[in-house]
């Protein structure tokens, strides 16, 4: 028997946060941010709520928490048109804040516990001693993959130049202009 077919996985259908496999799904009306498939723990202690994601989706079946999706999800914002990508000055934003953080990537939010009041709507898991994302305990965000995908040959394979030609070509397009 395989590991995922044991136990449910974190963020799906286990609380990312405690563990616990005490976990409610509902289905809610769309929004323009979070999923409408939400899991929410039933640990009184801790009742997180996330947005769920499909198993077989990953990438990597043995590495369940950091593999990146086989697929964008259904609401990756770099999925073209997604609500991210409509409001021109946030995808702008957005792009900014990528190349200011080195282009260090852009993570995925499925089975990551909301936060509203984040800076990103999320509790991504951070390093302790320096507050930034723990990038071993994150997956890649299969959107940005694909889209720097797109640009990895034509930039030498020089990562932050892909990364700077797809931002440039996303803010454009989100722009209704051409790069």
């Amino acid at each position: 028997m395989s590991r995922l077919a044991e136990k449910p996985l974190p963020g799906a259908g286990r609380c990312p946060r405690c563990g616990s496999t005490r976990v409610a799904r509902d289905e809610q009306s769309a929004t323009n941010f979070y999923g409408q498939t939400i899991e929410g723990c039933g640990n009184p202690a801790c009742r997180a709520f996330w947005e769920p994601y499909d198993p077989a989706q990953l990438l990597e079946k043995d590495l369940p928490r950091t593999s990146s999706f086989i697929e964008p999800c259904d609401n990756c914002a770099f999925r073209p048109g997604s609500f991210e990508q409509r409001q021109p000055e946030f995808w702008k934003d957005l792009m900014v804040k990528l190349k200011a953080n080195g282009h260090a990537g852009f993570f995925c939010h499925k089975g990551v516990p909301i936060n509203v009041d984040s800076e990103d709507g999320f509790d991504y898991p951070r390093d302790r001693v320096t507050g930034k994302p723990a990038i071993g305990k994150l997956r890649y965000c299969r959107g940005f993959l694909k889209m720097l995908g797109a640009h990895w040959a034509k930039s030498g394979n020089d990562f932050e130049k892909a990364v700077a030609a797809a931002s440039e070509e996303a803010v454009a397009n989100a722009a209704g202009g051409a790069p």
